[in-house]
């Protein structure tokens, strides 16, 4: 370990902490300046948006609904760009923390290993977050619909969320198909976009898994030391993975049969 080790330590520690407040207080700041101060807002905004839009138009000709779903879009960007910001962070930290590990002794070493199995949760969760708005710029419209209170609807968004119900089932999604059919689409979308995130990232998971045991295992009765990390690495990583893939799996079935899932979201049996 150099003696610019420490000092990049420092720097990817003091990112991590100030990135991990800011991935939820700047996103929330930027929808806030756009008129949105808080969730009861977006919930109202979408209400409206849908109440007042012509349902059998497409999103564009419906001023309010398009507005609300590019800021719901822009609002997931930027929280993904700083959750992205924060996975390379927390990479560099666990990386130094490992480094950091190898080099100390038997006493200071107990304590950096829960120090690296609590960077690599953190990672973890971070990594999560930006999957999950990746997923939400990448389909905003079903997002902004996922805003709507389908369990509590009364009066006119009753009866919107009855005409949208209706309109989904007829069939699959069409540039002609007015409202409805888009959120269909995006719908499917939403869910294909996770689940082929979530494979890939299980998969990543469960390999660094069964990376470490492998480099366990090759080193059995060499004079050469394992790395300390591996059965963080196996447990916290194998598990992680195992959980993706199950995500995965899920958003995969709502992906190929959307049409039961929306409907269910949209308040219907």
């Amino acid at each position: 370990m150099n003696a610019r080790t420490p000092v990049r330590h420092h720097l990817v520690l003091w990112a991590a902490a100030l990135l991990t407040p800011a991935v939820f207080l700047v996103p929330v700041g930027f929808v806030a300046r756009r008129g949105y101060t808080g969730e009861s807002d977006l919930v109202v905004a979408s209400e409206s948006g849908f109440i007042g839009a012509d349902l059998s138009r497409p999103v564009t000709d419906s001023p309010s609904l398009a507005e609300l779903t590019a800021v719901w879009r822009e609002f997931h960007l930027v929280k993904a760009l700083i959750a992205g910001l924060l996975v390379l962070a927390l990479m560099g930290l666990a990386s130094a923390v490992r480094r950091r590990m190898e080099a100390a002794g038997r006493g200071r070493r107990r304590l950096l290993l829960v120090a690296y199995g609590a960077v690599v949760v953190w990672l973890l969760g971070a990594l999560t977050v930006l999957l999950a708005n990746v997923q939400g710029a990448a389909a905003p419209f079903a997002s902004v619909a996922s805003l709507l209170p389908p369990g509590h609807a009364s009066g006119e968004l009753s009866g919107v969320l009855g005409e949208l119900r209706r309109a989904v089932e007829v069939g699959a999604p069409s540039p002609a198909g007015g409202i409805a059919s888009e959120l269909l689409g995006d719908f499917t979308l939403y869910h294909a976009v996770f689940a082929v995130l979530g494979a890939v990232t299980g998969v990543a998971l469960v390999s660094l898994a069964v990376r470490a045991v492998w480099r366990r295992w090759r080193l059995r009765g060499s004079a050469r030391s394992a790395d300390p990390t591996w059965l963080v690495q196996t447990t916290v990583y194998g598990a992680a993975g195992g959980i993706f893939l199950v995500l995965s799996l899920a958003n995969a079935s709502t992906w190929v049969h959307p049409v039961p899932a929306l409907l269910a979201s949209l308040g219907g049996s």
